[in-house]
Formats: structure tokens, sequence, C-alpha cells
């Protein structure tokens, strides 16, 4: 099923018809500034370790589909932490608006972001999506029903059912009509153990943290920029530096390195 939600403005078409800098989206607001100077675009990184020993993962509850689903170790998702402490699933996202945008971003961006259904969850467990310029690609890779939905904030909900392939159905596309200020569950009725999350914005400032903690947010316009910081566990991710799970930067050209962020276990505790 896909959003019967316009594409209201295509940034890379408008790039290809050399309007950069002008124009405005069909909403009325500003189109953001096309900027092309080399020192005008800074990339952000860092990683965060989870400062104690690796929690344990406990098994999940596997209790419909089981003939198929029952072959495979399926564990808790929502605290991932590498051997060397390298938290994983972490989102770093600008939290500005009408933020300008670096074209070497737009040409590049994939038209799709994947959403899979595989091994009996969904994988990535944690993706984003650029909904101006993104569909969001959902594929059911069982050999069961699979079924994905999710109600995003002030936007159309989805329940959307996938086939077993090769039906026609096994796979459908969606389409964002608006930006979130977190990431939004998304859950499958036939598997209550699938979860993963999405966080659709309408910029591309966005990371989130791989297996070894690590995450780069590429190509950000210089200036002070703030950031918010949240995870699956707790929500926004507060520490004793990140009061409200926010920080501020002053981006510069080239690399701003952040170091290690090291995030003590309670701050992962629920209740």
């Amino acid at each position: 099923m896909r959003s019967p939600l316009p594409r209201r403005f295509s940034r890379r078409r408008f790039l290809a018809h050399g309007a950069a800098g002008a124009g405005a989206f069909a909403t009325g607001f500003a189109a953001p500034a096309i900027l092309r100077a080399a020192d005008t675009w800074g990339d952000l990184v860092g990683r965060f370790v989870y400062d104690g020993p690796p929690p344990e993962r406990p098994r999940l509850t596997v209790d419909k589909d089981v003939v198929h689903c029952g072959q495979y170790d399926i564990r808790d998702e929502s605290l991932m932490v590498a051997d060397d402490g390298g938290l994983s699933n972490v989102y770093v996202y600008c939290r500005e608006r009408r933020l300008d945008l670096c074209p070497e971003l737009e040409q590049s961006a994939d038209e799709q972001a994947l959403l899979d259904n595989r091994n009996c969850i969904l994988v990535p467990h944690c993706l984003k999506i650029w909904h101006t310029e993104q569909d969001l690609f959902i594929r059911n890779s069982e050999p069961v029903a699979e079924n994905v939905a999710f109600s995003p904030l002030g936007d159309r909900p989805a329940n959307i059912v996938l086939p077993p392939p090769p039906a026609e159905g096994a796979t459908a596309t969606w389409r964002f009509g608006r930006p979130q200020r977190v990431p939004v569950p998304i859950v499958c009725n036939y598997h209550p153990w699938e979860i993963a999350y999405i966080l659709p914005l309408d910029h591309p400032y966005v990371d989130i943290s791989a297996a070894d903690g690590t995450f780069r947010i590429e190509k950000l316009p210089v200036g002070r920029r703030e950031f918010q910081v949240w995870q699956e566990r707790p929500g926004y991710l507060i520490t004793e530096r990140w009061p409200r799970a926010r920080f501020r930067v002053d981006v510069k050209p080239g690399v701003n390195n952040l170091g290690t962020i090291r995030i003590e276990p309670a701050a992962f505790e629920k209740g």
C-alpha cells in the first residue's frame, strides 16, 4: 500500500533545473538555501560506549508460527552492547528545521529506505528516513504472513498485511507526510516480539550508532547546531552532560569529533 500523500517538492528535480537557492515549497514555506562551498559543511562524529559490563539480552517468547519462527534465537534488541562496550541504535539528530541542505546529500540520497521482515524480526531494528526525498519500502522475506503497523504523531497511520512471497503483496511502499520529533515504533500484530523504530525527518542530518557505537552525521551546515539524543529504553537519553538529552556544537568545516561518550548503565533503567 502506498500513502496517497503527494510528493510536494523534489529537491533533485529542483537542482537539475538549476534553480538552486530559490523557489518555495508548495506549502508556502521558503526552500532552504542550497550552498556549495566546501568550507560550508562539517561532519559530526563520536562513539557511544556503555560504561559497564555488557548486559544479557534475554531470549524472547516466540508463540506464533512456532514451526518457522521457533528455529531462530530471537533476543531482546532494546539495549545492544558490543563486547568492547560499543552502544548501537542510539539516534543523534539535528533539532533545527529549514536547515541549509548540502547538494551532494540531495543528489546521492537513496530513493527508498528498506524495512525487511526477515528471520522473524524486523531488519534493521532502527532506521531513519528523509521523508521528503524517500519512500519506506517494506518487504516480507518470510514463508509466513507478516504485518507492519505504526502511528506517527499527526500523520496517517499504517496497518499493512504482507503475505508470504512470491505474492505481489509481499512488498509495500509508504510515504510519510510530516517529520517527527522522536522515532516511531513499528510493530507486527501477528508476531508481538517484532519491533523496530523509524525516524522521519525533513532533512538528512541524523545518524544511528553502529554496532561499535560510532556515528557520523555528514555535511552539516557550519554554525551553532542543536542535537537530540534518543534510545529506545529511556527515550531521550539524559546524561549529566546532557540534562535534556540535547547538546549544542559549533560545527566547523571538516570533522568535528565528540570523542567517546560514556553512558552509565543507570541511564537505561526503566522506571
